[in-house]
């Protein structure tokens, strides 16, 4: 990598505006199917998770969208 050239993140949560922690989206730079199925379903195993997904934004990108919906009751560590 050149000297001053800037990294771009790995991982990015976006969260929208007035949404609770309940429901978050993550962004996956430099991934795909392989990391993609494999998270959701261990993921999908725990049974506060209402909703698990990814989806890749267009085959020319190496982006993931994986959202994580669980359930109200439940409160991050």
């Amino acid at each position: 990598m050149a000297a001053g050239a800037e990294r771009k993140p790995v991982l990015e949560m976006v969260q929208a505006n007035g949404s609770d922690d309940s429901c978050v989206t993550f962004v996956l730079h430099e991934e795909d199917h392989t990391l993609g199925n494999a998270l959701r379903y261990m993921i999908m195993k725990n049974p506060e998770v209402d909703f698990c997904g990814y989806s890749i934004t267009h085959p020319s990108e190496s982006k993931i969208n994986f959202r994580i919906q669980a359930r109200s009751t439940y409160t991050r560590p």
